[in-house]
């Protein structure tokens, strides 16, 4: 049986993801054919984080090609049309963000005519299975993990029986009915290992610190213990426990990591390992201990993301012997009444502070994440941000995403009820325009772009230059010249050189 997994993705989002490599694994399981079409390397009249995280001096500058070995493409419906004419795939497999949603629809939309049968997966047919199935080309939709419900889903079609039966899933039928299925049985996450034999090697380089890696995502558990207000990834662990599924929050046993290490290692030598897990020190230090013991076996460079004050200089040190190459905190707002009352999330400015204190001096590279544009967010509270940010030392960037209404997070709840975007808006990925239209006191959607470009800046260089930083946020003639004398003194001091250089404050 001919499978395609389709991939829609956000434009040059690199590192290979996970879903597609366990679906690889599973349908190769079933005996399947299985083929790829991954829209990374496509510019779909998009906006590109990647290229606006550099040019708002969140991140250094790459190149596509000659670093990465990527040929930017353009005919993303053509040759998606194409690739089914020739694989003549008997079922597809979709696994969706909110951010590519659109563009599926439009894939879709393409191929109409071939009737071919399709799943529709991920965190936004789970978040908003009612505005996934009003498009007429949306015929089934996962909810919750995929593993299970595509064994069902191939299955059926192999068997030639009706898809309106499977666990886990909605099915349209030919007059409009919905049918709601059960909930699927939640997996053992130690039972499947990735497969990443279907993706291009180009897409295992990923830019990090200055250099150029050869990077394979790893996941050491899945879930979230934390329920940040901007995040779905509560959502997920609450559509489980409603569902009667479990405990959605799993981890993997040391041994089977080290299987998958030695998979890894021998299929793909990857010359960097990305922690996709939402927060990798959230858990017992003796676990992390148990972790750092089994991976000094292999001491391969790595990245993961988590909170500060999850990070004591015992679990610093260990994980920096074992590896540890990088690390993201998120802090988001600098406001602590803000940051407990809007996004959920309990730690004060004090307890942040003696935390960098101790990360500061690690010797780890690490990276500070910012969200701007909340609902309720004035200017004030940016600054309050920034302020924040510049008593904290030593950190090699600063990473600022546009706050993103994902669909099945409790802001988006408050966005909607205040008529700051509309119930049926998808949204776009989150170093565009904001997509709230907010009132005064309030943020509008020009000044938060403005500050989005030079929030940097902010952060970085002496009081005495804001006024004309604050010039720069115009985007006119003037503000262009600012904004390009302040960034090229920024570029030269820090940007153009790698991480292992740049160990000393960066306020200028």
């Amino acid at each position: 049986m001919r499978v395609l997994l389709v991939y829609p993705n956000l434009p040059l989002m690199l590192v290979p993801p996970l879903s597609i490599a366990i679906f690889t694994s599973i349908l190769k399981k079933l005996k399947c054919q299985v083929e790829l079409f991954d829209t990374t390397g496509y510019i779909y009249n998009e906006d590109v984080s990647p290229k606006n995280r550099v040019k708002f001096l969140q991140a250094r500058e790459f190149n596509d090609h000659d670093d990465l070995g990527i040929v930017v493409k353009q005919n993303l419906l053509d040759d998606f049309r194409k690739k089914i004419i020739d694989f003549k795939p008997q079922a597809m497999i979709f696994s969706v963000v909110e951010d590519a949603f659109e563009k599926t629809l439009k894939m879709l939309k393409h191929i109409e005519d071939m009737d071919i049968p399709h799943i529709i997966g991920g965190v936004f047919p789970t978040a908003a299975p009612e505005l996934c199935m009003k498009n007429p080309n949306v015929k089934l939709i996962g909810l919750g993990e995929g593993e299970n419900i595509i064994i069902d889903f191939i299955e059926a079609i192999r068997k030639n029986t009706t898809l309106d039966k499977i666990p886990g899933t909605w099915y349209k039928d030919n007059n409009g009915n919905i049918h709601k299925n059960i909930p699927q049985r939640l997996i053992d996450i130690d039972l499947i290992k990735p497969d990443f034999s279907l993706f291009e090697k180009e897409r295992f380089y990923r830019p990090m610190g200055g250099r150029i890696f050869k990077t394979v995502p790893v996941e050491t558990y899945r879930g979230c213990p934390y329920t940040c207000s901007f995040c779905n990834s509560p959502m997920q662990v609450s559509f489980a426990k409603c569902s009667g599924q479990g405990s959605f929050i799993r981890k993997k046993s040391i041994p089977e990591l080290r299987e998958e290490f030695q998979g890894l290692i021998k299929n793909h030598s990857p010359e960097f390992i990305y922690f996709i897990d939402d927060s990798f020190t959230a858990r017992p230090n003796k676990e992390i201990y148990e972790f750092c013991e089994m991976y000094k076996e292999f001491k391969i460079p790595f990245w993961f993301n988590t909170r500060p004050e999850q990070c004591s200089q015992d679990v610093l040190e260990i994980l920096k012997n074992v590896g540890c190459y990088r690390i993201s905190f998120g802090i988001e707002c600098g406001n602590e009444e803000f940051r407990k009352r809007m996004l959920n999330r309990h730690v004060t400015n004090e307890i942040l502070l003696k935390h960098f204190e101790i990360i500061s001096k690690c010797g780890i590279s690490f990276s500070i994440n910012l969200i701007i544009g909340f609902p309720e967010e004035t200017r004030e509270l940016i600054m309050e941000t920034i302020e924040l940010v510049r008593m904290i030392k030593n950190y090699d960037t600063i990473t600022v995403s546009m706050f993103t209404p994902y669909h099945g997070t409790v802001l988006r709840k408050i966005a909607e009820d205040n008529n700051w975007i509309g119930k049926d808006k998808i949204t776009i990925h989150t170093t565009s325009e904001s997509m709230l239209n907010m009132p005064k006191p309030y943020l509008s959607r020009e000044e938060l772009s403005g500050i989005m470009r030079v929030i940097v800046l902010y952060c970085s260089f002496s009081k005495s230059e804001w006024d004309h930083i604050r010039r720069a946020e115009i985007n006119d003639k003037k503000g262009n010249e600012i904004f390009g004398y302040y960034s090229g003194i920024y570029s030269d001091k820090f940007l153009k050189r790698t991480q292992e250089d740049i160990k000393e404050n960066v306020n200028i």
